[in-house]
């Protein structure tokens, strides 16, 4: 239940383009992030939050697949180090939006040890 509700989730953070496998590419979630539209902008922290939301509260808190975010780190300090992070990492930016944020957040905030 909880993977289909994850899913259903991730579905509704895409509001444009068609539906299709993956539904949003790395590069497309780049285009929303670096536009100069604020509605563009809006979709892209609103995707990266969904992605955010998804692992760190679904995920079991031993699966490789969370990160480590700090107690205190807001949510727009987060949606900017990941935006940061796709905007520097380009060679990912072939995979599937959420296998990007998935990454970059936990390239942004390791677990340690």
């Amino acid at each position: 239940m909880r993977r289909i509700f994850a899913a259903a989730l991730m579905a509704a953070a895409v509001v444009s383009g068609p539906a299709f496998a993956g539904f949003l590419g790395g590069e497309d979630l780049h285009g929303h992030c670096t536009s100069a539209s604020i509605d563009e902008r809006y979709i892209c922290a609103s995707y990266i939050m969904g992605v955010i939301d998804t692992t760190q509260h679904l995920l079991p808190k031993t699966d490789p697949g969370r990160a480590c975010i700090p107690n205190g780190a807001s949510a727009q300090q987060t949606v900017e180090a990941i935006i940061e992070y796709i905007r520097k990492d380009k060679e990912r930016r072939d995979s599937p939006a959420e296998i990007l944020v998935g990454h970059a957040l936990k390239t942004v905030y390791p677990c340690k040890g």
